[in-house]
């Protein structure tokens, strides 16, 4: 739909004009002033894509008035009506960048060829100017990914080797900044996934309230890292101020976002690029000690330095992960080991080497366990260490899939036929070896597979079930204490009043 504004003091020339366009160009809408000083008006409110423009008007003459439109209004077109065919009225239009003009009285064919003309070049600069916005745009969204692989880089990519100064950062990454990391995890329960573009988008918008300038770096393991450049308003109560804005970043996305829990970390402040690395393992280690979920946590609040150095490699975490790719609880290993990972790379600080140490030594645990376990999995372990983080985490998962379906094999689980084979056997003197022969799973690895599934050890759950048809016996009245010991399983009769006495107390 084209704009057309027809200025001319004579009534019966506009609508003139108004009929032989509306006659030729249906897609046009049309508004009317009768002198030049409501027409720049109109002009200003109507914003048309063609002017017809009277030259003689009382007032403000047509010239007049084009000058002042071109002036607010420099893209738009004007055709000029005149009765006057002189050089002086045409060199008067020029100049104010008027190219077309019409004589009266004018033939429809005089009116309308002008017009098409015009209406064919309005249209290529509304193209143009769509273009010019798509590329704008285009470039912006370019630009922010780039950003974003940039701080990625920075932050991440820096831990696994690559030295800062090889990125080429640019320089305005120097100046006091922190990091504060975003983490995104579903609900219990929920099944969909989490939408990370949304959510980004979200993050991006709400941190402009609060800071002047700021870059997402990408998602990895449902963190999002973020970069924060600081004013000198800023930095004065910097500690408050971030977590401000966390924890309203947190409150307002829990009811725009109601699958998922959001948590925050928040790093020092920095204001040399190699430092910045440091950062962001401080907003790891401050989410790290979150106890629950729609947490903002600054790291100064939660732990020295000291806490966290060479002296705590965290073994209590590896275990953890050992045991849960290696029971198949393929639900828990991508948990655990980001946290693991997370405390492994505090440990490490800023030393690739231990790292890479570290994380060879896990792998060579790893491979020892799976073979115990009888379970025939294999991995490249040197080309996977030297993957990120996301990418180990990836392949553990598969490791914990591939031997939970083994020990789920016909939808039968290893825990269900040991527990079977106890309730059938507990009369006998049956062994761990026993019972592990059965399930066909090394000893070693049994013993370590039932005490994580079942919490609680072989020996315990044995006696459990010996003690609880104990207590069946004894009520009925029908047998000795000596008879019942030897039904449940037991040789030695002191040895069975000793357990069952630890168990519920003294024989009633």
């Amino acid at each position: 739909m084209y704009r057309i504004l027809i200025v001319d003091d004579e009534s019966i020339e506009r609508k003139g004009l108004r009929k032989v366009i509306t006659d030729e160009f249906p897609n046009v809408t049309i508004e009317e002033a009768d002198n030049g000083r409501t027409a720049i008006l109109k002009a200003e409110e109507f914003r048309p894509d063609v002017i017809f423009m009277d030259i003689k008007m009382p007032g403000i003459d047509g010239i007049e008035a084009c000058r002042e439109i071109k002036k607010l209004h420099p893209s738009v077109h004007i055709i000029m009506v005149t009765a006057f065919d002189t050089f002086e009225y045409a060199r008067q239009v020029m100049k104010i960048g008027v190219r077309d003009y019409i004589l009266k009285p004018s033939t429809k064919e005089e009116i309308t060829t002008p017009l098409r003309k015009v209406l064919t070049e309005v249209e290529r600069e509304k193209e143009k100017r769509k273009e010019e916005i798509i590329l704008k745009d285009n470039y912006r969204r370019a630009l922010s990914i780039v950003q974003s692989k940039v701080i990625t880089a920075m932050l991440m990519e820096a831990s696994y080797g690559q030295h800062l100064g090889d990125l080429q950062l640019e320089q305005n990454f120097q100046r006091d900044s922190f990091v504060l990391v975003v983490e995104a995890k579903k609900k219990q329960g929920v099944v969909e996934r989490i939408n990370v573009q949304e959510l980004m988008s979200y993050i991006q918008a709400e941190l402009g309230h609060f800071y002047h300038q700021y870059f997402l770096g990408e998602e990895n393991m449902g963190r999002i890292p973020v970069l924060v450049q600081l004013t000198d308003r800023e930095k004065n109560k910097v500690r408050e101020y971030a977590l401000k804005s966390g924890q309203e970043l947190i409150n307002k996305g829990r009811s725009l976002f109601s699958n998922v829990e959001l948590s925050i970390g928040i790093g020092r402040v920095y204001n040399e690029v190699e430092k910045l690395v440091q950062s962001y393992h401080e907003a790891l280690f401050a989410l790290s000690m979150a106890r629950s979920a729609y947490s903002c946590k600054y790291y100064n609040d939660h732990v020295d330095k000291a806490e966290h150095t060479m002296s705590s490699y965290p073994y209590k975490l590896e275990k953890k992960v050992l045991e849960t790719v290696t029971s198949g609880q393929t639900g828990d290993v991508a948990s655990y080991f980001q946290q693991y990972f997370d405390a492994l790379m505090l440990f490490c600080e800023k030393s690739t080497d231990i790292l890479e140490e570290k994380l060879s030594e896990f792998f060579i645990l790893l491979s020892r366990q799976i073979a115990e376990s009888g379970v025939s999995v294999s991995f490249d372990r040197h080309q996977l260490e030297m993957q990120p983080a996301s990418s180990i985490q990836n392949k553990l998962v598969e490791i914990s899939q591939h031997i939970h379906k083994m020990y789920h094999s016909q939808n039968k689980d290893v825990l269900v036929m040991a527990k079977e084979y106890i309730d059938q056997h507990y009369k006998k003197a049956i062994t761990l070896e026993e019972v592990a022969d059965e399930v066909k799973l090394s000893p070693q690895y049994f013993s370590k597979i039932f005490k994580s599934r079942a919490n609680c050890s072989f020996i315990d759950y044995l006696t459990e079930i010996r003690v609880e048809k104990a207590k069946e016996l004894i009520r009925l009245q029908e047998s000795s204490v000596k008879e019942i010991c030897y039904e449940v399983g037991y040789k030695d009769p002191n040895y069975f009043s000793r357990v069952f006495k630890n168990q519920y107390g003294l024989f009633s």
